[in-house]
């Protein structure tokens, strides 16, 4: 059986497990780094917010030889999980003022995205982009929101600045700011205190690494463009250091005294992006650097 074979047996079998009112279809999507990916949007009569379930991960776990019925109850009850009960009210999208205060920002790499950003407002920096989009619900679960497109902003009457400072303003409120050891997230993913972690593991490397993001890990990368957040790490380490785009979701921040070369730094984010990071989350290929002296993010 080839892909699309699988997500079209994927469409009818969950379409039968489900209630005879919910709809399921097949979507495709451009996403972030030119990933194209297909999935089942699942859409109830009671509300306008219908989840997308990509299947490409769920492909696999067949090729790998799990049974097709277990993979269809599963893809129903991951739906069931995150499906919305109520309706998004449309007006806030097509009235500025009353989307303006879910209005967020997040970062993707430029030139990865050259063709998803012609159809989006955005701010260039660094080798970055800035994006924008509407947080219309957020929680450790996952995310929904919709994201702002130049015909959306042509709709609103409004410029690419007046987005950006809403968003400057919405998203450190929004999406907290989050800056922890790498042994607490560790800790905290396994459901562990740290003294039976690093009881179990050696937990040197984790003590002198950080991990920024914000309370829900979605998109969290962009907190290292709030005020003064890199400014704050930099006193509360007291010294300058790299930041290791880790993904999208987060980056890791490394203190100098405790680096090694950047050619090796540079080397472990390739290694990373290429091995533990999927296609769509992968933000740069190389690292950056924050002098605390200077209060000024480089890219070296």
């Amino acid at each position: 059986m080839n892909y699309q074979e699988f997500v079209t047996m994927m469409s009818e079998k969950t379409n039968k497990l489900l209630e005879s009112e919910v709809n399921v279809h097949i979507h495709k999507a451009l996403k972030i780094n030119g990933k194209e990916r297909t999935g089942l949007t699942i859409s109830e009569p009671n509300t306008n917010i219908s989840p997308t379930i990509y299947l490409e991960e769920f492909f696999t776990q067949y090729q790998n030889g799990r049974l097709i019925d277990d993979i269809a109850q599963c893809i129903v009850s991951l739906y069931r999980e995150v499906k919305f009960e109520h309706s998004w009210d449309v007006g806030q999208i097509q009235d500025f003022q009353r989307a303006k205060s879910k209005l967020a920002y997040r970062l993707i790499h430029f030139e990865k995205n050259e063709v998803l950003l012609e159809e989006l407002p955005y701010v260039a920096y660094m080798d970055f982009a800035i994006i924008f989009y509407l947080l219309v619900e957020s929680t450790e679960k996952g995310a929904a929101t919709i994201l702002i497109t130049n015909d959306m902003l042509k709709c609103w009457g409004i410029s690419v600045e007046q987005v950006y400072l809403a968003a400057k303003e919405n998203t450190p409120r929004l999406l907290n700011a989050d800056f922890q050891t790498m042994r607490t997230v560790i800790c905290q993913l396994l459901g562990k205190n740290c003294q039976e972690v690093c009881q179990e593991e050696e937990c040197q490397e984790e003590s002198y690494m950080y991990v920024l993001s914000n309370q829900y890990r979605h998109f969290g990368a962009i907190c290292m463009l709030y005020d003064r957040v890199l400014e704050d790490i930099a006193n509360q380490i007291d010294e300058d250091f790299y930041i290791l785009p880790s993904s999208i979701h987060e980056v890791i921040i490394l203190p100098v005294s405790c680096s090694p070369s950047l050619a090796e730094i540079n080397d472990m984010i390739v290694e990373i992006n290429e091995t533990q990071v999927t296609e769509e989350e992968v933000l740069s290929d190389h690292a950056y650097f924050y002098s605390k002296n200077e209060r000024r993010l480089l890219s070296v």
